[in-house]
């Protein structure tokens, strides 16, 4: 899917994964969505597709995402949402491509919607 290999270098920024679900506002006592972290902090490392897999996606359902590598997480499911710390920006994940090889250092390689969840900035 993505070459290349991951060096500790790579891993630039922070996410959380979690869910999105209504909570009471402090002020007004109405219910707003927000996230639920179900996971700590993260280290992810984007991931970029050579041309021709740019490509060959052109008119799918995955044409419109962008690709993140995260240490493997056997809890991480494509029910889950991912926010990004540094923005606050909350993402649909689309697809989970894990690694089970049982290896001492293993990375899932996480396909994410490239546009935000709307209305939702993730405090």
């Amino acid at each position: 899917m993505v070459s290349g290999k991951l060096k500790p270098s790579n891993f630039v920024g922070k996410v959380e994964f979690g869910t999105v679900k209504s909570v009471p506002n402090k002020n007004t006592g109405q219910k707003v969505p927000s996230f639920v972290p179900s996971t700590n902090q993260v280290r992810y490392a984007p991931r970029s597709r050579s041309i021709t897999q740019s490509d060959s996606i052109v008119g799918t359902s995955i044409q419109d995402t962008k690709i993140i590598a995260v240490r493997h997480n056997e809890s991480l499911t494509d029910q889950l949402k991912v926010r990004f710390v540094k923005t606050g920006k909350v993402h649909d994940i689309k697809y989970i491509s894990s690694d089970e090889s049982n290896t001492p250092i293993a990375f899932d390689y996480v396909t994410i919607d490239k546009e935000p969840l709307g209305g939702l900035d993730g405090t």
